[in-house]
């Protein structure tokens, strides 16, 4: 699935831009890196292309279908926030299942999820007791458990050490493929994003 934004432009309250006609274009199967400074304006964009914010105006196609009304469980996005907001006194299983119960499913096993993200052992374990790298892996296993067709990150390898970074960009790269999902993440740091985007944007 391919992802495309057209001339998104977003305001802050006080009518400062955060966004100005900003454009790009995510093919499928392709993975992109979003590089600029802290407060350009990439989370933003990221929350615009999910429906969690509301652009002033431009269009946002996934597929080639204007997606810009829908809300945003129709528009088939896993986002993985840099603050993922979780349920704190519930398990890690049902975190990640979490949108899976949303949208009526009947199948709420996420096991396979749970084993690559190395988090079987604490399955059961509240998510208020998880360190800040466990924290950042239930984030990424509620994000693709709907087996999204795009797939937004939001500094995803922030509080991973060596191993589970390469564990985590083990599990991206898998979800990517399996899914051909447009996927998009943002990152300040440009080695890691040379390292691991088939593309750079720079913003």
């Amino acid at each position: 699935m391919s992802l495309c934004v057209q001339n998104l432009t977003h305001t802050f309250s006080y009518g400062k831009y955060v966004l100005k006609d900003f454009s790009l274009e995510v093919g499928d199967g392709e993975l992109v890196a979003l590089v600029g400074p802290s407060g350009c304006g990439k989370t933003t964009l990221l929350h615009c292309i999910a429906g969690l914010i509301s652009p002033a105006s431009g269009v946002i196609q996934i597929d080639g279908e204007d997606v810009s009304s829908m809300k945003p469980h129709e528009r088939r996005i896993g986002i993985m926030m840099q603050e993922q907001p979780l349920y704190e006194h519930v398990s890690v299983e049902k975190n990640i299942a979490f949108p899976l119960r949303a949208c009526g499913s009947k199948n709420y096993d996420v096991s396979q999820i749970l084993e690559e993200l190395q988090l079987s052992k604490i399955a059961k374990q509240k998510v208020a007791s998880c360190s800040g790298g466990e924290r950042r892996r239930v984030a990424f296993g509620r994000a693709i458990a709907k087996k999204p067709t795009v797939l937004l990150l939001d500094e995803p390898f922030v509080s991973l050490n060596v191993e589970l970074r390469e564990t985590l960009k083990c599990c991206i790269q898998r979800v990517h493929a399996d899914n051909n999902a447009s996927t998009l993440f943002v990152t300040h740091d440009l080695d890691e994003a040379e390292s691991f985007a088939d593309r750079i944007i720079s913003y």
